[in-house]
């Protein structure tokens, strides 16, 4: 020791720079160069305590020469190697997924990147999103509802339950007018019978009442109805009636109907039978 003065607590001597304290040889926890004992470990400490160790300064980096051109008479400013530097190597995220560097082109679809979804891949993704998110027995019913309804519109068009739109029918023209009857004649035919004869502003058919005065209670046979769709009708009407009482009084009426089902009836008429 160089015998000078130095504060408590100090560990290096500031006369000649040698270290104060003295190291424990099992645990290396320092002590006073007076200690016997480790305070941490209770191991003895040798008598003439740790051999004085010379302090040891980091070496002052060199000084770094102005940043200026080389003047005449300095050494020129020394070049960096860059690629010799060390990299730093690759930091992932907290999380464990690794940072990927964010390519504009690439992600947008612009330039040589991948090319933009089309609507059909678009919605086929979503279709399947829709599957797997979705509840079972949800999805389930809801592919029966939609068979079960194409079904019943395949029953429904082939059994005419229902009916495709066509063109709208022409509206069916009715008429309310029963015909109108008039020149209601009648003379004698053969083996004590009458012929009865009208005419009518439409063609209609042509039927008679006649019977013993005053009571028309004989009806002839419907003739040229045209309800029935077989014939269109007459306008001129004559009916035979026969089997007649000779010196007798009957009472007649005539009736036509057209096609529309009016009904026209004539007055009723008189007539006496010869002998």
């Amino acid at each position: 020791m160089c015998g000078a003065q130095n504060l408590h607590g100090q560990w290096m001597c500031v006369q000649c720079g040698n270290t104060l304290v003295a190291y424990c040889p099992a645990c290396h926890a320092g002590n006073g160069l007076d200690s016997q004992y480790c305070h941490a470990c209770n191991m003895p400490l040798p008598p003439a305590g740790n051999p004085p160790v010379q302090a040891q300064y980091p070496a002052q980096p060199p000084p770094q020469p102005p940043w200026y051109p080389p003047q005449p008479g300095y050494p020129p400013y020394p070049p960096q190697d860059y690629q010799a530097q060390p990299q730093q190597p690759y930091q992932p995220y907290p999380d464990g997924y690794a940072q990927q560097p964010y390519d504009y082109m690439q992600q947008t679809g612009y330039g040589g990147g991948a090319p933009q979804v089309s609507a059909i891949d678009r919605l086929t993704e979503q279709l399947k999103h829709f599957i797997r998110t979705t509840n079972p027995i949800l999805l389930s019913s809801l592919v029966v509802l939609i068979v079960g309804m194409a079904i019943f519109l395949v029953l429904a068009f082939q059994f005419g339950w229902i009916k495709t739109g066509g063109p709208p029918k022409a509206a069916i023209v009715t008429d309310k007018t029963p015909p109108q009857i008039s020149l209601v004649k009648i003379r004698e035919g053969q083996s004590r019978g009458a012929i009865v004869s009208w005419v009518t502003d439409e063609q209609s058919s042509s039927q008679v009442e006649y019977g013993l005065w005053p009571y028309a209670n004989t009806t002839t046979p419907i003739q040229n109805d045209p309800t029935t769709g077989a014939n269109a009708g007459v306008f001129v009407h004559e009916v035979g009636l026969s089997n007649l009482l000779p010196r007798s009084s009957y009472a007649y009426r005539v009736f036509s109907i057209d096609k529309y089902g009016n009904k026209g009836k004539g007055p009723d008429m008189q007539f006496d039978t010869t002998p």
